[in-house]
């Protein structure tokens, strides 16, 4: 899988921050701009949208969830039942609902 290219913050003064704030939330909700948030020179925040630290959350949660050695026990053992052939198919489960849909008795429609 390549690594897909990361959106550089753009910079931006908290003086000019203040001035355009509208402008700016604007720029970071609908188009995911992110800006790097200097205070007199020096780098102090990042802005970026709900949506993009939303996904950073998730990404520090599936580090943590991958860091549980019980989480590695279960997924070795899933790779080695796929592997194995010990899972279901979509055809074999497609092929069970269609049996047991032929097994039992349609209800009789109700009139009115």
């Amino acid at each position: 899988m390549k690594k897909p290219k990361r959106a550089i913050p753009q910079e931006i003064t908290a003086l000019a921050l203040r001035q355009h704030l509208g402008e700016i939330l604007d720029q970071v909700t609908h188009k995911r701009k992110r800006f790097l948030i200097k205070r007199s020179g020096v780098p102090a925040a990042i802005l970026l949208s709900l949506a993009d630290y939303k996904d950073l959350e998730d990404c520090v949660d599936t580090w943590y969830e991958q860091q549980d050695e019980t989480f590695q026990q279960r997924l070795l053992k899933a790779h080695q039942e796929i592997v194995t052939g010990k899972v279901a198919t979509l055809d074999d489960l497609q092929r069970d609902l269609h049996a047991k849909e032929a097994k039992e008795p349609r209800a009789p429609k109700r009139s009115s």
